[in-house]
């Protein structure tokens, strides 16, 4: 990916594709490795973050939500690692950047959740209640879901979008029509 000096690697990718709304609702294996294409619907596999995350070299996250319109914002997160499989790819993460909060503060330490491993912090599966898979800590209110259904702009349901907290004023009623994902050593 070519923004900001270039140097990123795309870990995730979501957009109108013409994949069905519940493209990204997957299971763990799919999750640890990988699916969909680079050129479009895209997830690198969570072994493989582990791998390009748990070097000597720090990693910066960077999140590009699009709306209908192709305006964009970003978040950078200084600090991304991902654990091994073993650790159930637990997220660490620090040091944002944004306009608005951060809606990832409270997932770090978080492993990940699909609809079957359940690995959040809720009496309730997540995953499967938030038709996703992420680092979920508690199902309601949803502050981050990338990973969720793509319904593509304002919808009735609640937090199972492609969610950002604080970037839409239809909160956990919006879903981002694109977001990508992507790392690359810190400079």
């Amino acid at each position: 990916m070519d923004t900001d000096d270039g140097g990123w690697t795309v870990i995730q990718r979501r957009g109108q594709y013409g994949h069905n709304a519940y493209y990204f609702y997957r299971n763990w294996t799919e999750y640890a490795n990988g699916f969909g294409n680079p050129a479009d619907e895209y997830w690198i596999g969570n072994k493989a973050l582990h791998v390009l995350t748990s070097g000597d070299e720090k990693m910066v996250l960077r999140i590009v939500l699009s709306n209908s319109t192709e305006d964009s914002t970003y978040f950078d997160y200084k600090t991304f690692i991902v654990a091994s499989g073993e650790e159930l790819f637990q997220l660490r993460i620090g040091d944002f950047t944004g306009m608005t909060g951060d809606p990832m503060e409270r997932l770090s330490g978080q492993k990940f959740s699909t609809y079957d491993r359940d690995s959040d912090a809720s009496a309730f599966n997540c995953a499967e209640r938030l038709r996703g898979a992420w680092w979920y800590l508690i199902c309601d209110p949803s502050t981050s879901n990338l990973n969720g259904l793509n319904l593509n702009g304002h919808h009735d349901s609640f937090g199972d979008g492609i969610v950002w907290e604080g970037t839409s004023s239809d909160g956990a009623h919006y879903s981002y029509p694109k977001v990508e994902m992507m790392i690359r050593p810190a400079k």
